[in-house]
């Protein structure tokens, strides 16, 4: 897709506006990205919802995002200016590596881990789902 990457990476401020609570905290994100070999660059700070000045600014061609659909806190598609400006690719997403479904595996975990929830057979009973129901 490209000879150069350069990863936008949000700030907590961002992500807890758009998405909610953060796992990871910003610096622990810039360098688990930094981290990665295949990056060259990482723009910190980032905003949600991608605007094309903001891609001239770092001479991006295109910006690539797995299939999932991505909105800001006002329900608007965070990709809308560069798919309409023809800036805009997609990947498929891996199964099972979503930070939605991290968080719902860690959540799970600890649960059991808290709980000793266990099936008969001494394994993790994944069939029982929380007890708990989100207020207001």
């Amino acid at each position: 897709m490209g000879d150069y990457l350069i990863v936008g990476v949000h700030s907590d401020a961002e992500v807890e506006k758009n998405k909610g609570p953060c796992v990871m905290k910003e610096q622990e994100r810039y360098a688990a990205v930094r981290a990665c070999k295949w990056v060259d660059m990482v723009v910190e700070d980032a905003p949600y919802v991608t605007q094309l000045e903001y891609l001239d600014k770092y001479d991006v061609d295109f910006v690539v995002h797995g299939d999932d659909i991505t909105t800001a806190a006002d329900g608007t598609d965070c990709y809308e200016l560069v798919k309409k400006a023809g800036r805009y690719k997609e990947c498929k997403r891996t199964i099972g590596v979503s930070t939605t479904e991290i968080v719902g595996r860690m959540l799970l975990l600890t649960r059991y881990h808290h709980m000793g929830v266990k099936g008969a057979d001494g394994e993790l009973d994944e069939t029982r789902v929380s007890d708990f129901s989100k207020v207001g």
